[in-house]
This record gives C-alpha cells, sequence and structure tokens, in this order.
C-alpha cells in the first residue's frame, strides 16, 4: 500500500469554518485531511469569493487562488483542450459544458500546478477535486502530478437537482459532464445516501461513497426568554434558498404574525446586490447579509426555518442549526439524507400553512422547542461531527493501491 502524505485540494469558494454552507463542506474536507496530511489548497472562485483566506492558511501548507477564465478567453482554452488528443474525446462528449467548467477548465492545470510548492520527485500524492463542474480541471491535475489517486466529492447530485427545478438542458450538461470525466477517479463523494445511489447508477460507478456533512460543535446559546425571532441561515445567490427565503417572508412570517404579531424573521448570508430587496421592506425582516460570526444571529433566534422546496445532498445549515442547539421548522427537503426524526429533533412540514403552524406551536411552547433542539444537538454529536465523519473520508481520500 503506497502511503499518500500530501492531498491537493481543488476547490470552487475559498474554505471556511462557518458561513456559505459550500465554504464549510469545502472547509470540512480541508480540515479533515490536514489532520493526518499536507494538504494544498487551489481555489478557483466560481462559485464564491476567495477574498478571505486567513483560515484556509492556518491548516493547509499553501493557499492559491487560480482566477476564472473571462468569457472573453474561453474560446483560447477550447483551442488549447482541441489541441490535446487525451483532452479532446473528453471536450466533444462534454460540449456544451456548464458554464462554471468552462471558466475553470483542466487546461488551467498548467497555473495550478505552477502555483503549487514542489515536492520531492514521484511523491505519493491525492487530488481531492470538489463538485462537478471542477471534475475536469482536478482530473488534470491529478494527471499532471501522476496522482496516486484522484477522487472527486460532488456533495450535490447537480443533474438531478437541475431535473427536479425543470432545468433540462442544464441538467443535460451535468449529465454529459458525468458521464465523460467521473469514470477517471478513484471514487466519488455525495453528501447524501441517495445521492451516492443515484450518482452511481446513472454513470455505471462502483466506487461512490456517502460522505455526509460535518461541524465542530457551537457553544451553547441560551434561548432568548419570550422572543419570536425566525432565522435562515443561507446563499442567497443560490436560487434554491433564495426561493426559501422568499416563501418564509411572503408566506409563512405572515401566517405566523396572525397568531404572534411579535414574530420577525433575520435573513443571514451572502446575495447578489438587489436580490433581498423586495424581502426587505416587509414589516418585521431583517436582511442581515454575510455575517462572519454567526453566533449573535443564532443567540437572536427562537427557532429557525427552512422552508426548501428544491435541494440536493444534506443541508448543512440544518445541522449547524442543530450545533447552535435551535430547534428547526423545516421541509422534508431540507433535511433530505439525514439521520432524523419528526417530531424528535426537527419539526417537518411541507406548506407555507403547516411551517407556520407549526412554528406558532413551538414558540408557544418554549420547553418542547428547548426538548428538540437538545435531540438535535446530540443528533450533530452522535453522526455529524468531524471526529465521526472524519476516518471515513481519511480513509477513502488515502487509500491507495500497492505499486
Amino acid at each position: 500500500m503506497t502511503e499518500i502524505r500530501r492531498v491537493v485540494l481543488v476547490v470552487p469558494i475559498a474554505p471556511a469554518a462557518s458561513g456559505n454552507g459550500l465554504a464549510m463542506r469545502a472547509g470540512m474536507l480541508l480540515e479533515t485531511l490536514a489532520e493526518e496530511v499536507i494538504v494544498d489548497v487551489v481555489v478557483v472562485p466560481v462559485s464564491g469569493p476567495a477574498d478571505d483566506l486567513v483560515w484556509a492558511r492556518k491548516l493547509a501548507r499553501t493557499v492559491h487562488v487560480i482566477p476564472p477564465v473571462p468569457a472573453e478567453r474561453a474560446r483560447e482554452h477550447v483551442t488549447a483542450q482541441l489541441a490535446d488528443v487525451r483532452l479532446r474525446d473528453r471536450l466533444e462528449r462534454t460540449a456544451p459544458m456548464p458554464a462554471r467548467t468552462a471558466a475553470a477548465p483542466p487546461t488551467q492545470a498548467a497555473d495550478a500546478i505552477a502555483a503549487l510548492a514542489p515536492g520531492p520527485a514521484h511523491e505519493p500524492v491525492a487530488v481531492l477535486g470538489m463538485r462537478a463542474y471542477l471534475a475536469p480541471l482536478a482530473t488534470e491535475v491529478a494527471h499532471r502530478l501522476g496522482a496516486a489517486r484522484l477522487v472527486i466529492d460532488l456533495d450535490d447530485d447537480d443533474a438531478a437537482l437541475l431535473r427536479a427545478r425543470g432545468e433540462n438542458t442544464e441538467a443535460d450538461k451535468f449529465d454529459r459532464l458525468g458521464r465523460a470525466w467521473l469514470p477517471q477517479a478513484d471514487a466519488v463523494l455525495t453528501a447524501s445516501p441517495a445521492d451516492a445511489a443515484a450518482v452511481g447508477a446513472r454513470y455505471g460507478l462502483d466506487q461512490v461513497h456517502h460522505i455526509p456533512n460535518a461541524m465542530r460543535l457551537a457553544p451553547y446559546l441560551t434561548p432568548p426568554a419570550g422572543a419570536a425571532r425566525l432565522l435562515y441561515v443561507g446563499n442567497f445567490t443560490y436560487e434554491p434558498n433564495l426561493d426559501a427565503a422568499t416563501v418564509l417572508v411572503e408566506e409563512v412570517l405572515p401566517a405566523v404574525q396572525q397568531r404572534r404579531p411579535d414574530a420577525t424573521v433575520e435573513l443571514v448570508g451572502p446575495s447578489i446586490p438587489g436580490a433581498l430587496d423586495g424581502l426587505a421592506t416587509a414589516p418585521g425582516v431583517q436582511v442581515a447579509g454575510f455575517v462572519p460570526d454567526l453566533s449573535s444571529s443564532y443567540a437572536r433566534a427562537a427557532l429557525v426555518v427552512v422552508p426548501l422546496r428544491h435541494g440536493g445532498g444534506t443541508r448543512i445549515k440544518v445541522l449547524e442549526a442543530f450545533a447552535f442547539e435551535r430547534a428547526v421548522v423545516a421541509t422534508a427537503a431540507a433535511v433530505v439524507g439525514l439521520d432524523v426524526r419528526d417530531g424528535d429533533d426537527v419539526v417537518l412540514a411541507e406548506t407555507p400553512e403547516a411551517l407556520a403552524a407549526a412554528a406558532v406551536a413551538l414558540l408557544d411552547d418554549p420547553d418542547r422547542a428547548a426538548a428538540i433542539a437538545a435531540r438535535a444537538r446530540q443528533t450533530v454529536t452522535d453522526h455529524y461531527t468531524l471526529d465521526v465523519v472524519g476516518p471515513a473520508l481519511r480513509a477513502i481520500v488515502l487509500s491507495s493501491p500497492a505499486p
């Protein structure tokens, strides 16, 4: 067995311990691997910012940002791929490709490798690429490094999510991407067991593993007495989160306010400028934007309400609410892939009216809300901490065949 002591992590956003859910997933991968091996991080920020790298640099040996390819230069990279016989075949099978893949093409591998600190000759290395749209770039980085192992963390099943939203043209792009590139990986990861099964069956893959999201437990925060503040934390540049926030503000909150006129909503997370302006004017709504430390937001919240109608993987923000010991009212889509029990560690409801009724019931019964929150925190302790999930992740990424 070849001992891998170095991992090159290729991610679409700066890894972080909190904030953006995708950044937290990247942060989980980095923190878990850095416990045992050297990690070099390559960030191609096609899905979020890379302007705050302080946390990542505490864990990684090096962190490098490779600018995405602007649209006006995309043709240059396509021409370079066509000139490479090995890449040309996969390009033809992939085209037209997702926009994020075009912005982070495999021909950027030369820039990524040039930025990396040189290692010993023939050093066994693993490459872990995050998200399907970075699979071509991560695959080419692994090829040029002569990596002993290539792992792709899909996180979500993008093709299935896009089809559920009726975006079949985009879903077809991700299906072509998956068929052309995922078989090159030694292992593929997803955040939910359902996604792992679906991806394996769709692309004929044997090595698809369920690695759930995980986090550190947050410090206990005493629930605010008598408060009726509902909290939703999310990346509002992501359409399902924006849709959920709209449902919360326009449908759930007014129904709650009929019974609890003091009820308010706080929306926390980054958004495209102007995207939340219409919601910010609704009575009782506060739009906080990006908040680096969410402790104060959770400290003010009586409940977390997550009315997601679409989504894949596992919702890391639900786990975060559990970790902060706040009761969660959510749709089934918000907890898909999580080992939770309705009425025990979460309260599930599907319609805005049912979500509002569930929220009012918990606001009126703080003892029950506290009991649900305590059981939710225990669920994180039992299943979703880095100490629980980390060994399985490391075993997959660091395992390699004998030379």
